[in-house]
């Protein structure tokens, strides 16, 4: 009986206690767009962002288009000895911080050697007094530069948007460096990641497990950590876990069975 009281009672303070950061991330958004449209507020972090940015994306374009093909080529040239060179990654995620919030982030990503575009959904769910809210965000790694690449290292860095699905639809630029890890046989690695944006910084770590190896298919369980922080102000985390799929072309020499 006292169980039964005291499980209610737990959940009810927690939920109280919470600050909510669906309402908060809300509201912080509304509040950046009017600072925008009226002029009244200029944010140097903000134009130190977007100058960093554009000097980023500058400094893409001055590479040279032969540097680029023959880079490109050299790279595929080391897919026997690491077939996810050329692959394709289907993953389902998962965050939760207990009692409180659920963070749901399915998500794809083609690799051709040295480019790479990535595709998320970023599902941010609150559980509270007054039911159930959400904000959705769809973020894009149009282009990605897989610039250092081992058999058990794989380390990127990539631009692209932010979308946010709430508030007026803004979208913004997103930019992320990453890297990838593997043991010689692919069957246990991890993944690390940072994304800023105006809007949202994000970092999170990974660890994933092979359960299953195939000619085509690698399926791997993932747990791990995220941090989200929005507007410089809410903060969100949750303990993370999923399911990955590795599709590549794999010989047999490369499957360990």
């Amino acid at each position: 009986m006292k169980t039964l009281i005291i499980t209610p009672v737990i959940f009810l303070v927690l939920s109280l206690v919470a600050v909510a950061q669906v309402d908060e991330i809300k509201s912080e958004s509304s509040k950046h767009s009017n600072e925008k449209s009226t002029g009244s507020v200029t944010s140097s972090s903000d134009s130190d962002n977007n100058s960093f940015g554009a000097a980023m994306f500058a400094g893409l374009m001055r590479v040279t288009f032969g540097g680029v093909a023959i880079w490109q080529v050299h790279r595929l040239e080391k897919k026997p000895m690491d077939p996810s060179i050329v692959s394709f990654d289907l993953m389902l995620q998962g965050a939760i911080q207990p009692s409180t919030y659920y963070i749901l982030q399915p998500r794809i990503r083609g690799t051709w050697g040295l480019f790479s575009t990535d595709y998320r959904s970023n599902y941010l769910i609150e559980e509270s007094i007054e039911g159930t809210k959400h904000i959705r965000t769809d973020d894009w790694q149009i282009l990605q530069l897989n610039i250092l690449n081992t058999p058990n290292f794989t380390g990127r860095f990539g631009g692209g948007i932010l979308h946010e699905n709430f508030s007026g639809n803004k979208t913004f630029a997103e930019w992320t460096v990453g890297a990838i890890l593997q043991n010689n046989s692919q069957k246990f690695g991890g993944m690390l990641e940072y994304r800023w944006s105006e809007p949202r910084l994000e970092a999170s770590a990974q660890i994933h497990f092979n359960v299953f190896s195939g000619r085509s298919v690698n399926t791997y369980l993932t747990t791990g950590g995220v941090f989200q922080r929005y507007y410089d102000k809410v903060n969100v985390w949750g303990i993370q876990a999923g399911i990955m799929f590795r599709i590549a072309k794999w010989t047999a020499s490369e499957v360990d069975y």
